[in-house]
């Protein structure tokens, strides 16, 4: 399994479609910060999104990603009346799907919503190394033609309303949140550092999947350089340039991440964990388990079952 298909993995992505929008001019609408990434996709027309303190020109095709927490609004044009989204679902009474119309009578916008939600994943780099907002421009490149094709089925989904339509449409934005992120990373310099951009590095990348396909081998800086085809120093200050920790720190909470899913597994014994993550004995394995985490592996799993979402 690649890097970064064992990240999303890992923090068990649920994809959801708020709707298709179709919005005629003047509309607005206002989102405040909350814990779920949330995604458009323009299909006609077009709109700007103020976020962050950066204004975006979105156009057919486009795909945005904002992470968590960050209030954002959405307009036909700048100094239109923005509403909740409450408002803007009224006729649906306030529940997100379907197909959504809302605006007055002016030029049409067609606009896919969704949200991505992750479980518990303090220690992901993944969700770590996310940006702000990714913005995938539909005009050209092979990458956006893929996702042009996955907002097609989507937008085809939302039309038919089929049985099932909502859980298929939440696994093709599961497509574009990938495709997005591919995209994405394919525009970073590497100047810019950072684990995504890591992945796509020929010697890092190696390294990096040594040590998420085999966490519990004892590796040391020196074993991670020869698989990285490099010396053991100019691998450290490559690896921690990049990825802003040492390798072997890196290695600790990947671990450490691996461990809290295992420990939301009731058949996994404390002793399984520890040896799969690397730990010879429980104790060491809960002394870096409570550093990293904040609290006992066994405190983590009783809060771990009782979530709701088990």
């Amino acid at each position: 399994m690649d890097v970064l298909t064992e990240a999303l993995r890992s923090v068990q992505l649920q994809s959801q479609i708020y709707g298709r929008l179709e919005l005629k001019a003047p509309w607005g609408m206002r989102i405040d910060a909350h814990d779920v990434t949330t995604f458009y996709a323009l299909s006609r027309g077009g709109c700007v999104l103020d976020a962050g303190g950066r204004r975006l020109t979105l156009a057919p095709g486009d795909v945005v990603f904002l992470r968590a927490r960050l209030a954002h609004a959405l307009r036909d044009r700048p100094g239109s009346r923005a509403v909740s989204p409450e408002v803007v679902y009224a006729q649906r009474g306030g529940r997100c799907g379907g197909i959504v119309h809302y605006g007055g009578d002016g030029a049409p916008t067609t606009i896919v919503a969704g949200g991505l939600h992750f479980t518990d994943a303090r220690l992901n780099p993944l969700l770590a190394s996310l940006p702000e907002l990714i913005h995938v421009q539909g005009d050209g490149g092979v990458a956006t033609r893929w996702i042009e094709s996955t907002l097609q089925f989507v937008a085809a989904e939302m039309d038919a309303e089929m049985p099932g339509y909502e859980l298929v449409a939440g696994r093709l934005a599961d497509v574009l949140f990938v495709q997005a992120l591919r995209t994405h990373v394919a525009g970073v310099t590497c100047e810019q550092p950072g684990w995504l951009r890591a992945l796509w590095d020929p010697s890092l990348g190696v390294a990096l999947q040594r040590m998420h396909e085999r966490p519990a081998d004892p590796w040391t800086v020196e074993a991670l350089a020869r698989a990285a085809g490099v010396s053991r120093s100019a691998f450290a200050a490559r690896f921690k340039g990049a990825l802003g920790v040492a390798p072997l720190e890196y290695l600790t909470r990947w671990r450490m991440h691996r461990a809290a899913e295992m420990l939301a597994d009731e058949a996994a014994s404390m002793a399984s964990v520890a040896g799969a993550v690397g730990y010879a004995t429980d104790g060491a394995f809960v002394k870096a388990f409570r550093r990293h985490m904040g609290e006992t592996p066994g405190a983590y799993r009783r809060k771990a079952r009782a979530r709701p979402d088990r």
